[in-house]
């Protein structure tokens, strides 16, 4: 970019012109900065360790690249990138399932069906008492656990509470088989949301235990990962839970918008750095090394 920069002005191209694209090029540059230095702080890197690789102060670096002005930054990039990537390429309709449903619809309703199941199953009860509870028939409740029918928001609430489950964990999984698309939300509404979906698609893999998944991860995750990650006490990185829906069978473009929806809430809060530290998205104790 630097060197089409130089070629630019050579050409003689307009002097507004060419301070277009040298923005252009110090916006890309401040967001890899940003990154590299976020990736360093994960990695564990001091502040001190970060303002020394940087030339600056140990006060700038902190100013200019803790975790909200990061996650800030980074958000405006993507959405800018998502704009020009929408004005360039033509609108293309979602890919179908054989039987012409989007396929983000019909992987939600294997998996709405498969976390039944497996409730189900650890629930001792026979198809007949389920039917009889939720008074339904034998084989509409078969149905909806072979995946041939999808239930209504009302029967998954009292499957699930009839099986001992937790119906916040199916709930992101039913409205993908509605093809609903989530309002906005706060930030303990959008945490509890990714929790819940993320222990759904567990439920649905038949709740594999944390060894199961690092070995599936190859040790992308380890079982402190995989805790944080199932009870809730902190948000992942991105490429951490995408590992994590992979690993139990899911497809993490699914579920893409709803981690971001947690940051994108968690940006736009009146003082995010407390609420980020009462949702755990942020250690701040890290902070402050």
């Amino acid at each position: 970019m630097a060197l089409d920069l130089l070629d630019a002005e050579y050409e003689g191209i307009p002097l507004q012109d060419l301070m277009v694209k040298a923005s252009a090029i110090a916006r890309e540059t401040e967001c890899y900065t940003s990154a590299a230095v976020h990736d360093a702080r994960l990695a564990g890197a001091s502040w001190q360790e970060v303002a020394r690789a940087a030339v600056v102060g140990e006060t700038t670096a902190r100013s200019r690249w803790n975790e909200a002005q990061v996650m800030r930054r980074m958000a405006t990039r993507s959405r800018e990138r998502n704009t020009l990537r929408r004005q360039a390429q033509p609108a293309l309709a979602p890919a179908r399932s054989a039987e012409g449903e989007p396929l983000a619809v019909s992987r939600a309703s294997r998996q709405l069906a498969g976390a039944l199941s497996y409730l189900y199953k650890e629930s001792g009860l026979s198809i007949r008492e389920v039917a009889d509870n939720i008074e339904r028939s034998p084989s509409y409740v078969s149905r909806i656990l072979s995946v041939s029918r999808t239930p209504s928001w009302q029967v998954v609430c009292k499957l699930a509470e009839l099986f001992g489950g937790d119906p916040a964990s199916l709930r992101v999984l039913w409205e993908n088989t509605q093809g609903l698309a989530a309002q906005p939300q706060d930030l303990v509404e959008t945490t509890g949301r990714l929790n819940g979906a993320l222990r759904g698609l567990h439920l649905s893999a038949g709740c594999p235990p944390a060894k199961d998944i690092c070995e599936e991860t190859r040790g992308d995750l380890d079982a402190e990962d995989i805790a944080d990650i199932l009870d809730g006490g902190q948000i992942p990185t991105w490429e951490k839970t995408g590992v994590f829906i992979s690993a139990v069978g899911g497809c993490p473009a699914d579920f893409r918008p709803l981690w971001e929806a947690v940051y994108n809430a968690f940006l736009t809060a009146c003082n995010p750095e407390p609420l980020a530290q009462h949702h755990g998205l942020v250690d701040l104790e890290e902070e402050t090394r």
